[in-house]
């Protein structure tokens, strides 16, 4: 962490104040923020600030004037611009009173974080300079605390709310992991959205989602030259990255721990299982009988039993059944042997799995993944023939604040009933704001932006890019070529790029899960303005 994590914000627009104060005191900065120009300058001036966060547009004293007056007694500290009207000769004058950077109104979260982290950075590298470079976090050797999962992708949260993350894959032995391409340091992430790509030796690849959104503060650089350790110490050496997470609040409920029932009668047994499913982010309850079995199942946070065939022998089918009576909702996994004697009489009883030494193969993380795995997004069916669906090149949303939002989509990105275009419809509709789709598939131009920032309060672009990332991540721009190119404010208008899927052709190949996750951020923008 920063050596003093307090923070200036000044802003005559108190929601500006409040979303920055939101944002850092979930990253364990002390904010303080003041609306007022001038008394804004008295706290700057007397206290002792990591960073100022300065509106250049007040009405008693603009920004420029504010830096002026700071800098006869602050030469130093470093300040950031917030500005909804960017312009050269304010950005001239911000640069030569010292102003370290800028960022353009309404900002994002992750926009916010990555500019602020930056910019602090910077100033503690130029303070240590005969140190040679300072990371902004130490390295997550040993991370503690609960494993909290989003389907494969696990967290541990710090209590400054940064996250370990990382994730638990199957590998066969046939399947050897070749590569781990690790998101950037800076880099923005977004839920559900790519956090890593592991590539194996027979040319397949899977896509590792991130689990929370955040800026990323470190990446594990051990699995570059040590791919494997992303299996088989997923949990450990095989952490990912270290997330700054900017949507705490908002997504950590969806993340859950996973709590594990195992009934083994054999001490010794248990004692290994126990280690193993520990090893693999699992919080674990032993029973050794019926007895210590019967108040486990009725734990609601109990959503698996993995039952140990071996040490219950004959005894195990008739558990089973007293189980499925007692808990029909518990998920009943056996650990067998080979050519077991009883593997018939279980599979006559509800059983989500017969498993065949599953710790051996290491299958078992395949196992846990199906039974913790998500509820998979879903499309109403529409009411027309597939046939009929057509191509969407706009979304009008009116907001609940009153505010008309346009959505301008690229050519093939959108549908009007299916893929992402049904998907951020769908949840417009469930939140219900009214809806306005224009079909077509016209491309996106300065002209037609213009247009729509002309009777709109606010544009977004969505386009598909190559932007070096991986296919399905989302970066969000508010200073990009459609702000300069028809001179509208940056404040009404807002670019975002997602990765083209795998063929290099708009969002074909990106799977379901990606597909919701891009709708449910879209939506968020779409509905934050």
């Amino acid at each position: 962490m920063f050596r003093d994590p307090k923070l200036l914000v000044v802003d005559d627009e108190a929601a500006i104040c409040h979303a920055c104060r939101r944002v850092f005191s979930q990253q364990g900065f002390q904010v303080e923020q003041c609306t007022e120009a001038f008394e804004g300058l008295n706290r700057a001036t007397a206290g002792d600030y990591a960073a100022i966060l300065l509106d250049i547009k007040m009405p008693e004293m603009d920004g420029i004037q504010f830096l002026e007056e700071l800098r006869k007694k602050k030469p130093d500290v470093p300040v950031m611009i917030m500005t909804g009207y960017p312009s050269i000769p304010n950005a001239a004058a911000a640069i030569r009173l010292g102003a370290s950077d800028y960022i353009t109104k309404p900002f994002t979260p992750e926009k916010l974080t990555q500019s602020v982290r930056r910019l602090l950075a910077r100033n503690a590298q130029g303070e240590n300079r005969s140190e040679g470079p300072l990371t902004i976090v130490e390295s997550w050797a040993n991370p503690q605390g609960e494993f909290l999962f989003l389907d494969e992708s696990w967290l541990q949260v710090d209590e400054d709310a940064s996250a370990c993350v990382g994730a638990l894959l199957k590998c066969s032995q046939k399947k050897k992991p070749l590569a781990v391409r690790l998101p950037q340091v800076g880099e923005a992430l977004y839920q559900g959205l790519p956090l890593a790509e592991v590539t194996f030796a027979d040319g397949s690849l899977v896509v590792v989602p991130s689990p929370i959104s955040g800026v990323v503060d470190a990446v594990n650089e051990l699995l570059v030259s040590q791919p494997s350790a992303l299996f088989t110490d997923p949990c450990g050496k095989g952490w990912i990255g270290c997330v700054c997470t900017t949507r705490f609040e908002e997504e950590i409920e969806r993340c859950r721990p996973r709590h594990v029932l195992l009934a083994n009668t054999s001490p010794s047994s248990a004692r290994d299982h126990l280690g193993q499913l520990t090893s693999l982010g699992c919080q674990v309850d032993i029973a050794k009988d019926y007895d210590e079995l019967a108040p486990a199942i009725q734990d609601a946070s109990h959503r698996v039993l993995l039952l140990d065939a071996a040490s219950f022998a004959g005894a195990g089918p008739e558990l089973v059944r007293e189980v499925n009576v007692a808990s029909p909702s518990l998920k009943v996994v056996v650990i067998g042997l080979s050519a077991s004697l009883w593997e018939a009489a279980y599979r006559e009883h509800k059983i989500f799995y017969y498993a065949v030494e599953p710790f051996v193969d290491n299958e078992i993380v395949e196992i846990l993944n199906a039974v913790f795995q998500s509820p998979a997004p879903s499309l109403r069916q529409p009411e027309r023939p597939k046939a009929s669906f057509t191509p969407v090149s706009g979304i009008g949303v009116t907001c609940r604040n009153g505010r008309m939002v346009q959505l301008l989509a690229a050519p093939g990105l959108l549908r009007e009933r299916e893929g992402l275009g049904g998907q951020i419809v769908q949840r417009l509709i469930d939140q219900a704001l009214p809806v306005r789709t224009t079909r077509g598939d016209g491309a996106v131009t300065p002209t037609s932006v213009l247009k729509a920032a002309s009777t709109c309060d606010r544009v977004i672009v969505l386009l598909a890019k190559d932007t070096g990332r991986l296919p399905g991540t989302l970066d969000q721009d508010t200073t990009a070529e459609y702000v300069s190119a028809t001179g509208v404010s940056a404040s009404k208008v807002a670019t975002l790029v997602v990765q083209p899927g795998p063929n290099g052709h708009g969002l074909t190949g990106l799977d379901e899960r990606t597909i919701a996750f891009l709708a449910e951020h879209i939506v968020q923008v779409i509905a934050s303005c």
